[in-house]
């Protein structure tokens, strides 16, 4: 599996995670300055989250290098209602110097 194989397979994880309510396994991929209570509180204020299609993950995710090869910042509209809405997921992704994903970290949600 290629880094953007997997890279889209965490995001794909971690968007279903959020639309299933499985606030445990959103918890452990939290950074530390943010807590469960912050997600839920950001997601009360929308509707049903509902799955993206599937193109939306090659089509619709925003990926940013680090100049120093050290990683990725992740940028990706949550879907409400069956409909993108602005409601934007923003997760780290670390990986070593032969671009083996290290870590996969939720940083914020919001709106962009």
């Amino acid at each position: 599996m290629s880094v953007n194989e997997y890279l889209e397979s965490l995001l794909r994880e971690t968007v279903l995670e959020f639309v299933n309510g499985d606030f445990d396994k959103i918890s452990a991929k939290l950074i530390d300055d943010l807590t469960i209570e912050d997600i839920k509180e950001e997601l009360n204020n929308w509707g049903e989250l509902t799955p993206p299609p599937d193109s939306a993950y090659r089509n619709d995710t925003n990926r940013i290098g680090y100049s120093d090869g050290s990683g990725y910042v992740i940028e990706f509209e949550l879907w409400i209602d069956n409909q993108k809405s602005d409601l934007t997921l923003t997760c780290e992704v670390l990986v070593d110097k032969m671009q083996n994903i290290q870590s996969f970290r939720i940083e914020n949600l919001h709106v962009l």
